[in-house]
């Protein structure tokens, strides 16, 4: 079974779990803190994938975890549970797809959005709205900075790619001058 199988099973399940004991706010944030623990340790994710460590010792590090992390009941089954089923060093991949999950339930896309310099708060306001025309949906950014586009924008939304930027443009044409087509 693939990895983005697994993930998206038990986020399927930990969304239900949150939305009916009203806790989605308390689980996102505790599987986020989670999640962002092991990626940011090499050694502690390793340890959880390893097949040599005893499940007791991974067991007792697990909850050593949730103690310090201060992780509510609901996220600890969840991770205790992971564990007992050796899926536990695939948390980031669960946290994802529990986003995911959570953000099509409340109708809500997100947008990753890229531009060569800072787009200001009306710039960001007037794009949000056109996305959300074009997608029927609410829009949730994320936008970053990429000075090698020279200019435009690029938006994913999903795996769907708008690239508007003038490095793209001046690519298309340098194409088209190379097979001898017109650039204009």
């Amino acid at each position: 079974m693939s990895v983005a199988t697994v993930a998206r099973r038990y986020a399927e399940a930990m969304v239900d779990v949150a939305i009916a004991h009203n806790e989605v706010e308390s689980i996102d944030n505790e599987l986020r803190v989670f999640a962002e623990t092991m990626k940011a340790s090499r050694e502690l994710h390793d340890v959880f994938a390893s097949p040599i460590v005893s499940h007791t010792d991974k067991l007792s590090l697990l909850d050593a975890l949730i103690a310090r992390l201060n992780t509510g009941q609901m996220t600890a089954n969840l991770l205790r549970t992971m564990l007992k089923h050796h899926r536990l060093h695939y948390v980031a991949e669960v946290y994802d797809q529990f986003r995911r999950k959570m953000n099509e339930r409340k109708g809500l896309i997100v947008a990753e959005v890229a531009t060569a310099a800072e787009v200001g708060a009306s710039e960001q306001a007037r794009l949000g709205r056109t996305i959300e025309q074009m997608t029927g949906k609410q829009v949730e950014f994320k936008f970053k900075t990429d000075p090698s586009l020279i200019g435009g924008v690029v938006t994913r939304i999903g795996s769907i790619v708008y690239d508007g930027s003038v490095r793209t443009q001046l690519q298309a044409i340098k194409e088209r001058l190379k097979r001898g087509e017109s650039a204009i």
